[in-house]
């Protein structure tokens, strides 16, 4: 038989409603009932009951239909009638009258400057030991915290209050960190008109917390606590109740089915070791990309390289958090962590720094400059390979439960391959955060949804393997299953180019231009003169003692810095000519750049001032303009011929003029053939004598060679006015 329960609750709430609502536009039941008997009977049908509620009041008090069916089940009698006076009674006789109540707060309780709220016996014990810290560190920096509340009362007149976000900025600008939760049980404490913090009661508990400490002893010169006390403080951790379940498993697998809180199944949590501890934090840190640095700084303001126990709880978990995934750190293995970098000078506190260096160890080496030679592996092949947390090593695993999870292997293996299936994107459907991780029941409809069928065996056997805390990585597991073929990077050609490119140049026979030192002091005095340097402003600025004389390296990168372009021989040639007879390996620069200068003038002329110094002409002449007897027969012919025609009446000038724009005085090869042929005076030569004329007037422009056409113009003047041959 179907019914309905009718709760009180439910009624109670509906009346709850009612009274409400009258008692916000001062409604009266009676008025709307008692019309409605007559009689006095005390009952009505429930046809009138529920009209008045549905009807003229269903817009004040707002009640459901099923409300109110629940309202005349409640207040029914025998007969099926309402009883509504019992009802209306239950309404309106509840309504409190406040006028004849007294007051419980006169008011004078405010008026104490020193008033703050009442805590429980834990809050108290809490704020005791906050304002114990607080004080420490106000006395460390010598604040006096006065000044700064007062500027905010000078503007907004209060009498001893600030408001909350003004509290909390002058604590953030004064460098006192305070937790949230911390915080809020200062304002709870210290609140006061709902909106304001009573500032001078929270001074004189920090100066009565600094007095105490200093009447007892407690405070050394620099205002810090005595490493001789160290039970004098109490420590912020409070005690615990004790957790039973704490370092219990219940929970068992059995072939893919969990039996939870199962007291024979019972097995103690084993803790990590302290190296395993801390490989952990270090693959964290660089899968992560963290700095330690960055979560124990603050804690630290003098730069100590110390903070308290509670500080570096905070610094580890603040560390474990990330925007990926998150380290958890229990309590045993934190306390191992402390214990290891515990600073034993004082037992209060703990060694953030020296914790950092270890570290960052996974990153690189320590003072690396003292070892240049060595090689860094980041990560350490310990790190890289640490197993993920909550999976099994796979080589302590039984062989029957290894042999399982191979032949499971290669079915689905050989399934996928057979027809063509792909799994990534089934799992990926499955996996919303993209970390790589399913749960077992999503992993089992996976391979049963492609028609892959496995036993409960070997099911388990691929959980026992790909399983950790996060769940099934079937990362790990398609990487098994479906293998790719190796395939080279796209990159491989560009590498080995690269290394082509940037591999050491083999050395070039030496030539014999650059063994004749004649040849090479003509080459630079070329330089010199055509680019005007002083080679001594480079030269000297090597010299730093003013001896004359430098080494080898320190010459030839003075050299270089004058845009030379000597070779290796010719650097080679001049060690050998202006090196220093008194010292090994250096050079004499000041006889060399004596030398150089002759390209300008002459050497102590004030003892013959009769002679006229000859300045040195440059040339251009080089091995790629260089003609041998039969070339120079041969463009003597040509120019002979073209002198026939002189420039008077040719004028070659303005035409090649015209192609030399930036007015260099070469053109191109193709330029000149334009404007012999122009004139009509290609007819007179051969194209072999024009490339000989070519390269005996050719000259190094950029990367391709040019002609000097005024050297031309002018070597054709000049046979025009001799009129005789060149000599051969």
């Amino acid at each position: 038989m179907h019914y309905k329960t009718i709760k009180l609750s439910d009624v109670w709430r509906t009346c709850n409603k009612i009274r409400s609502a009258i008692f916000r536009v001062n409604l009266n039941l009676w008025d709307h009932y008692l019309p409605l008997d007559p009689e006095k009977n005390c009952v009505i049908s429930e046809s009138k009951f529920c009209s008045v509620l549905s009807g003229p009041l269903k817009s004040v008090i707002g009640l459901s239909e099923q409300e109110i069916a629940d309202l005349a089940d409640y207040f029914r009698v025998q007969d099926g009638r309402i009883l509504y006076t019992q009802f209306c009674e239950v309404i309106q006789n509840n309504i409190p009258n406040f006028s004849t109540n007294k007051p419980l707060v006169t008011g004078l309780e405010w008026e104490d400057p020193m008033q703050v709220n009442r805590l429980s016996i834990t809050e108290e014990r809490r704020l005791n030991l906050l304002i114990t810290k607080m004080a420490v560190q106000v006395n460390m920096k010598k604040l006096v915290l006065k000044p700064y509340f007062q500027d905010y009362e000078l503007v907004s007149k209060n009498v001893g209050t600030v408001t909350i976000a003004h509290f909390a900025r002058i604590l953030t600008y004064l460098g006192i960190l305070v937790s949230a939760e911390d915080f809020n049980l200062l304002v709870k404490k210290y609140l006061k008109d709902s909106y304001t913090l009573n500032y001078v009661a929270f001074i004189a508990a920090i100066d009565a917390s600094v007095d105490y400490m200093d009447k007892h002893g407690m405070l050394d010169l620099g205002g810090d606590l005595h490493a001789q006390f160290p039970g004098r403080l109490i420590d912020a951790e409070l005690p615990k109740l004790p957790r039973p379940e704490i370092g219990k498993i219940l929970a068992a697998s059995i072939f893919g089915k969990q039996t939870t809180f199962h007291p024979a199944l019972e097995i103690p949590k084993q803790s990590q070791d302290l190296i395993t501890i801390m490989r952990t934090i270090q693959k964290h840190i660089i899968s992560n990309r963290l700095r330690v640095n960055e979560f124990f700084r603050d804690f630290d303001p003098l730069h100590t390289g110390k903070v308290t126990v509670s500080q570096f709880h905070r610094g580890l978990d603040a560390l474990g958090i990330s925007c990926t995934n998150k380290l958890f750190l229990s309590l045993p293995e934190i306390e191992a962590i402390m214990v290891q970098y515990r600073d034993p000078s004082d037992p209060m506190r703990v060694c953030w720094k020296t914790f950092e260096d270890d570290v960052d160890q996974v990153f690189t080496v320590k003072e690396l400059e003292k070892c240049p030679c060595l090689d860094v592996i980041s990560p350490p092949r310990a790190v890289s390979e640490l197993p993920q947390k909550g999976g099994k090593v796979w080589q302590q695993v039984s062989s029957q439960t290894r042999d399982l999870c191979e032949e499971a292997l290669m079915k689905v293996k050989h399934r996928t391959m057979k027809r063509a299936i792909m799994l990534k994107p089934l799992f990926g459907d499955y996996d919303t955060h993209n970390n790589g991780h399913v749960t077992r029941s999503q992993m089992r409809q996976c391979i049963s949804s492609n028609g892959i069928l496995l036993s409960g065996e070997e099911l388990y056997a691929l959980e026992e393997r790909f399983n950790d805390d996060l769940g099934f990585n079937y990362f790990w597991f398609l990487r098994e299953v479906e293998p790719k073929r190796h395939e080279l990077p796209l990159f491989t050609g560009f590498i080995s180019d690269m290394k082509k490119l940037n591999a050491p140049k083999p050395p070039k026979p030496v030539e014999r231009n650059e063994k004749d030192i004649v040849m090479v002091l003509a080459k630079i005095k070329s330089k010199v003169v055509r680019e005007r340097i002083r080679l001594l402003e480079f030269l000297r600025d090597f010299d730093r003692h003013n001896e004359e004389v430098m080494s080898r390296q320190d010459f030839k990168r003075a050299i270089d810095n004058c845009k030379l372009d000597l070779t290796e021989g010719e650097f080679e040639t001049l060690f050998e000519v202006f090196g220093s007879i008194k010292r090994c390996d250096c050079v004499d620069y000041k006889r060399f750049e004596n030398v150089v200068e002759e390209a300008f003038t002459q050497s102590c002329l004030d003892r013959a001032p009769l002679i006229m110094p000859i300045q040195h002409v440059p040339t251009n002449d080089c091995e790629r303009n260089f003609l041998n007897f039969e070339e120079r027969k041969t463009m003597c012919i040509a120019l002979q011929k073209l002198a026939k025609k002189p420039e008077q009446e040719m004028n070659l000038m303005a035409v090649l003029e015209d192609f030399d724009r930036t007015k260099c005085g070469t053109v191109s090869q193709q330029q000149l053939l334009k404007t012999l042929a122009v004139r009509g005076m290609m007819n007179m030569i051969s194209r072999s004598e024009f490339d000989i004329i070519c390269k005996g007037f050719g000259f190094r422009r950029g990367l391709r060679d040019e002609v000097d056409y005024r050297a031309f113009i002018k070597a054709l003047d000049i046979l025009y006015a001799t009129n005789k041959y060149l000599p051969f």
